[in-house]
This record gives C-alpha cells, sequence and structure tokens, in this order.
C-alpha cells in the first residue's frame, strides 16, 4: 500500500518463523490508500482489488479458502465521495505458523481530488479473538475524505 498506511496493534503477533535471529511482527489491520491506473469504473477496482490482499497476506499459495464479492456496492462517504465497495474473505485457510490467520479485506473505489481513479484498502487478520468487525470498519470507511486541494504531478 502506499499513501500513508496506519496499522492497527503492529505487533499482534511476532515470530522468527524463518529461523534467521529477526523477529517479523504482524498487524492486525491494516489501510491505506493507493493509486489505480487503468482502472475504467469504480466497481472494477472494488471487486478486482480485496482479494489480492486476503491471498497475499493471509491465505497464498492457497486459493480454495478464499471468497470475495462478484458484485460492487455503491458507497457515500460522509463527506460526499461517491464510490463502490467490495469485500474478500478467506476461510478455514491451511495454518502454517504461530501468526498464520484467516483474513479480510475491503476495498473502496473512488476518484481524488484531482479525479484520478484511486483505492482506500483495509485488510486484518480473521476470525482471532482481536477481530476488527465489519461494522467498525464500515464506520472507518465512511470518514474517508480528500486531503487538501488537487496538486499537479
Amino acid at each position: 500500500l502506499q499513501g500513508g498506511t496506519a496499522e492497527l496493534k503492529s505487533k499482534w503477533c511476532s515470530t522468527d518463523s524463518d529461523k534467521d535471529g529477526k523477529t517479523e511482527d504482524t498487524a492486525l489491520a491494516v489501510v491505506g490508500s493507493k493509486g489505480a491506473d487503468g482502472a475504467k469504473t469504480t466497481d472494477e477496482i472494488a471487486i478486482n482489488t480485496p482479494a489480492w490482499w486476503v491471498f497475499g497476506g493471509y491465505t497464498e499459495p492457497d486459493k480454495k479458502s478464499l471468497t470475495f464479492d462478484e458484485k460492487a456496492t455503491p458507497f457515500t462517504t460522509a463527506s460526499g465521495i461517491e464510490g463502490s465497495y467490495a469485500w474478500a474473505q478467506s476461510s478455514n485457510t491451511p495454518q502454517k505458523g504461530k501468526c498464520d490467520s484467516d483474513g479480510k479485506a475491503i476495498t473502496f473505489g473512488f476518484k481524488n481530488s484531482k479525479g484520478d481513479y484511486v483505492s482506500w484498502n483495509w485488510f486484518g487478520a480473521k476470525g482471532v479473538k482481536d477481530e476488527v468487525p465489519k461494522a467498525t470498519v464500515m464506520q472507518i470507511l465512511s470518514t474517508v475524505r480528500w486531503h487538501g486541494e488537487p496538486t499537479a504531478n
């Protein structure tokens, strides 16, 4: 992710899985935004993106445990940004290490203040004691807003 990521409980789980003497930290959840060059619609962004976050963060190499919305849902944030979102999640993913869990992700596709397609992405552990409920994620999504005036690249 780019565009100022934030992590919830950045050291939620720590382990030295490859036994190299360095501890790897796993965050409970991560949120951020990124560009969506080449996208044609906000629905396309919402449908095509969240499964990649779940696959890369929780299920790789397994694809069978992954499910995702096949249709995007229109959404308008509290500040009036219109776009679309979709969810992806995993269930019963084979667990190999101490910090492994199922995951879930949501992507909100929209246009930024310059009119470029971008995505807001949230992903986190699923089925764990401290799991962030979908309702809380939706409350956070409703606060997405543009930052300042458009700037030239």
